[in-house]
């Protein structure tokens, strides 16, 4: 593992343990949750990954890297898993969106962010399995989005820390990739704890 990767691993653990700690991981862990919970939970994530991704999608890097970020945009998943749980477009489409967002305003930064979301897909695959115990829900249909990537996760996961470790390299700022990271576990706690955070439809 890179030096960067490692001080990303441990210098957010504090922060990623945090973030995971709400009372839809609990319930998911404890086998509770109901299927109006994981909608729930699903359409948090919507509101804080959609600015997120809409900020990644904007900078003009991915090109000169030639780095199909397009690929690696999750909110469309969440919309389909949404739509197959009952929610019709108008209901996704009025989600509140987080308006506390981590700094993005650097290229680093905003890799510093997607490596949480990239690392969060290999807890996702393990979250799927978890879920289809209790709850009538299948990759195929509304767990796309715990399930990114499917059987490509190593692969995606092993591409985007290539590609983090190798701007490190070149002269990214690692500080700025470990202030985002930390910030982006922050900013999700924050959302999914807020009062305000929940949502109906």
């Amino acid at each position: 593992m890179s030096e960067i990767l490692t001080q990303l691993k441990e210098r957010t653990a504090p922060q990623h343990r945090r973030a995971e700690q709400n009372k839809y991981a609990a319930a998911m862990l404890d086998r509770t949750m109901t299927l109006e919970q994981y909608a729930e939970y699903l359409a948090l994530f919507y509101g804080y990954i959609l600015p997120l991704e809409r900020a990644f999608e904007a900078r003009p890097e991915w090109d000169e890297l030639r780095f199909d970020i397009g690929a690696r945009t999750k909110h469309r998943l969440i919309e389909a898993d949404l739509h197959a749980l009952g929610w019709d477009a108008s209901a996704v489409a009025d989600l509140p969106l987080c308006p506390s967002l981590p700094d993005l305003s650097s290229f680093p930064r905003i890799l510093g962010s997607m490596y949480v979301l990239e690392g969060s897909t290999l807890g996702g695959q393990m979250q799927t399995k978890l879920l289809m115990k209790d709850l009538p829900v299948s990759p195929d249909t509304n767990a796309r989005y715990f399930n990114s990537y499917g059987t490509d996760v190593r692969e995606r996961w092993a591409e985007f820390r290539e590609l983090l470790s190798e701007q490190a390299r070149t002269g990214g700022d690692e500080r700025e990739m470990l202030a985002a990271a930390g910030e982006t576990f922050d900013r999700l706690r924050e959302w999914i704890e807020a009062p305000n955070g929940t949502v109906s439809r």
